[in-house]
């Protein structure tokens, strides 16, 4: 672990984080969910969580991607840095002209929400519910075990970087990600990186 990352809750979180940039979130009208165009890798027991609650999932998406059986491609692998632990496969990716790559995840809707997080919210639960970590995680990522924001990948720097230039004053990353970091730390844990900032900001 490098010695200006931040151990919160034994994750290692780059100090990179503590970073003020003048940016802001994008929005699905500006970057037309450019995220979902190449699917991802979920959990195996998420995968099958999500099949259990296929009645909750299919009303929300259009007709031809309702067919739970065409949701995954059933190619398992170990996947060693997720947090879930053991296997991962992928979600389908299809064709889709309408998305600025020409295909999409195949749980991407046409007004460009996800099926898995509209679905959590309409049956009462988080919307982050069905959703796979490593899509509500994005644009941070698990790096050797480390949290860190993932703007050396092709994704983030053609579009995918779930941030946009923003006037005004700058605002810290860990702030402006601050569900994500939750995510991966809990609440005690986010509310622990945010009082090391504040003393670094002080001590600075």
């Amino acid at each position: 672990m490098p010695a200006t990352d931040l151990l919160i809750n034994g994750v290692a979180v780059d100090a990179g984080l503590l970073e003020a940039r003048p940016v802001r979130r994008c929005a699905l009208d500006e970057c037309q969910a450019y995220c979902c165009t190449g699917g991802v890798y979920i959990s195996v027991a998420q995968a099958e969580d999500v099949l259990a609650h296929q009645h909750l999932v299919a009303p929300h998406l259009p007709a031809p991607r309702r067919d739970p059986a065409a949701w995954f491609d059933g190619n398992v692998e170990p996947d060693p840095d997720h947090p879930a632990g053991g296997l991962v496969m992928g979600t389908r990716v299809l064709p889709d002209a309408s998305h600025p790559v020409g295909e999409s995840c195949v749980f991407l809707r046409p007004d460009r929400k996800c099926a898995l997080q509209v679905a959590g919210l309409e049956a009462g639960e988080h919307p982050w519910r069905f959703k796979p970590f490593y899509c509500a995680f994005h644009p941070l990522v698990y790096e050797a075990g480390r949290v860190v924001l993932g703007e050396e990948s092709e994704m983030y720097l053609e579009g995918g970087s779930c941030n946009r230039p923003a006037s005004g004053p700058p605002i810290p990353l860990y702030r402006l990600f601050d569900a994500e970091l939750v995510l991966a730390l809990g609440e005690a844990g986010y509310a622990q990186l945010t009082a090391l900032a504040e003393a670094r900001r002080t001590d600075g």
